[in-house]
């Protein structure tokens, strides 16, 4: 399986040599999370969060398995897994947990032992040591600095495997494809100038097209892929209502699993490139089994929960990001997994333990798509492989070999009923069986207390359909009263089911009535719903990716 990934992405194994961390105290994470939420009010704002995934030293990339990590950043919240290995070549992991202090941050690199192994009885894993201190800086959500214990800072990146040259854009799904988006334009203060739909469609015979359509316009561009990178432009071509000049000059864009990042060039003289946070709905593509004709004989990759038509077999695309077996939080350190879906492919790390108790970790990748046999459920099905010799915390570089497979796992997700004994309607839980185990439960990992209405709703939010001085409207929930959730003069009130993760806002119009937004619907603490998004967490960070790199 690793010389096959080799052959689809040849950087996807150098950097993800899975390393296998175990989670720490989820109870002193989450004490910390919250005491944060009002220490340290003075902290800058970032203008990004990192993406939550695979992470990699960018000089280490070089095709064999190497060391990486697992980072997965919540609010001010850090979260890190680190696969490396022992200075005898013995895989191993270790975990930092922090509070970003604006863009860096700055814990202890705990090893641990102890814990639970592929197939063993239940076992509470503890501390054995810190490594040192690792710091990290972020530059933007894709790109950073480490400096890990006895070395000097290195660039890391996130480990982007959906290249231009891989089989994914080669595959049916990329050449006949429909994604759609919502897309917001922000000024060089953080602001919404404009919002938009966007739909982007590829084509075998046809150029690549993207329509970017708002309340009172629709205009079509003419895109192509550049190579090496994984960068989409798109031109102006015409606008859909010939009396309507066209608004958008150009764009340039990449797609980043549920992200899209880049700038936008509008036709008004003298206008300001706008930096462009998009969120990712949903791609249709040919359905590849029994040829099917009419409305709905397609496949489907959404990233939302939801009811699809008949005939069409989605792909439910989970939250990226660190993951944990519900029975096996007990407060105590534990074993944890980082799931990363690209471009129909799950890698997956697995930070455990060995028989003996020593740290170890175990990584897999496989072809992660709908399940053939479970309605309304999504899957991937691989061997978990285990690797030795590769490098250190502070030692010489070194590449590492595979040991040998570890047996085979199985992911399964649903996005809508909750059958077969699967969690209902959330891209955040999943079932996972491990070699020699039974079924079990896992969700993302929280790092923050999502209890409160605080947690869950406050931000700035996009309300879609309303503008104030010509700009797309967005709100700063930031207050509470009693069952609601304000702004700060109050004039914006939304009630919230926490259980049902629904809500519903009201505000005064020009007339002195009450405006209703409808419903806000969110599907897990980790999902953007469809219509209303969270731009900005509660600390005032942007929840895109900022200024990352187009060429």
């Amino acid at each position: 399986m690793y010389k096959q990934l080799a052959s689809e992405t040849d950087s996807i194994q150098g950097d993800k040599v899975a390393h296998k961390r175990r989670i720490p105290k989820l109870a002193s994470i989450l004490a910390v999370s919250a005491s944060a939420l009002t220490a340290f009010p003075s902290w800058a704002a970032r203008d990004f969060t990192p993406q939550p995934g695979t992470w990699v030293i960018s000089d280490e990339v070089d095709g064999k398995p190497g060391r990486g990590f697992a980072i997965d950043v919540q609010g001010n919240t850090f979260f890190m897994q680190v696969f490396g290995y022992e200075k005898n070549g013995d895989a191993t992991f270790y975990a930092a947990s922090g509070q970003l202090e604006g863009d860096t941050v700055t814990a202890p690199l705990m090893r641990y032992q102890g814990g639970r192994s592929f197939g063993s009885e239940p076992r509470d894993a503890q501390e054995d040591k810190s490594m040192g201190d690792v710091t990290l800086s972020f530059r933007n959500g894709l790109q950073g600095t480490i400096q890990l214990p006895g070395e000097p800072a290195k660039d890391i990146e996130r480990f982007v495997f959906t290249a231009p040259d891989a089989a994914y854009y080669q595959t049916e799904q990329w050449k006949t494809s429909t994604r759609r988006a919502r897309w917001f334009g922000l000024n060089a203060q953080g602001q919404v100038e404009k919002s938009w739909f966007a739909m982007l469609k590829t084509s075998p015979t046809e150029p690549m097209r993207l329509t970017l359509s708002d309340d009172q316009t629709s205009e079509t561009l003419e895109c192509s892929l550049a190579t090496p990178s994984d960068s989409i432009r798109c031109v102006a071509a015409n606008a859909a209502d010939a009396g309507q000049a066209p608004v958008v000059k150009e764009a340039q864009f990449r797609l980043l699993g549920a992200q899209v990042a880049g700038a936008i060039s509008l036709q008004a003289e003298g206008a300001a490139p706008l930096q462009l946070l998009g969120i990712n709905t949903r791609a249709d593509y040919p359905y590849r089994g029994v040829a099917f004709t009419g409305c709905c004989a397609n496949g489907l990759e959404s990233f939302m929960p939801g009811t699809f038509g008949y005939a069409q077999r989605p792909a439910y695309q989970p939250s990226n990001g660190i993951w944990v077996m519900e029975d096996e939080l007990t407060g105590k350190p534990g074993r944890g997994v980082s799931l990363d879906v690209q471009g129909g492919k799950m890698v997956m790390q697995v930070f455990a333990y060995r028989a003996d108790g020593q740290p170890t970790f175990a990584m897999g990748v496989g072809d992660f798509a709908p399940d053939p046999e479970l309605k309304d459920v999504s899957s991937a099905r691989f061997s978990v492989q285990q690797f030795r010799g590769g490098r250190s915390v502070g030692g010489a570089a070194a590449s590492g070999e595979l040991v040998r497979d570890e047996g085979e796992v199985v992911v399964q997700v649903s996005g809508l009923s909750g059958g077969y004994g699967m969690p209902a309607g959330s891209l955040a839980e999943a079932m996972v069986q491990f070699p020699g185990e039974s079924g079990k439960r896992m969700r993302r990992l929280p790092l923050q207390p999502w209890q409160t209405l605080e947690d869950q709703f406050f931000g700035e939010w996009y309300f879609p359909g309303l503008s104030y001085a010509g700009r797309p409207l967005t709100v700063t929930l930031n207050r509470r009263e009693g069952e609601f959730v304000t702004n700060d003069d109050g004039s914006v009130r939304c009630q919230f089911n926490t259980q049902m993760l629904r809500g519903e806002c009201q505000w005064p119009t020009a007339t002195g009535t009450s405006g209703s937004s409808g419903p806000i619907e969110l599907q897990d603490a980790f999902a953007i719903s469809n219509s209303y998004v969270r731009l900005r967490d509660r600390h005032g960070n942007l929840t895109g990716l900022g200024d990352v790199p187009l060429n």
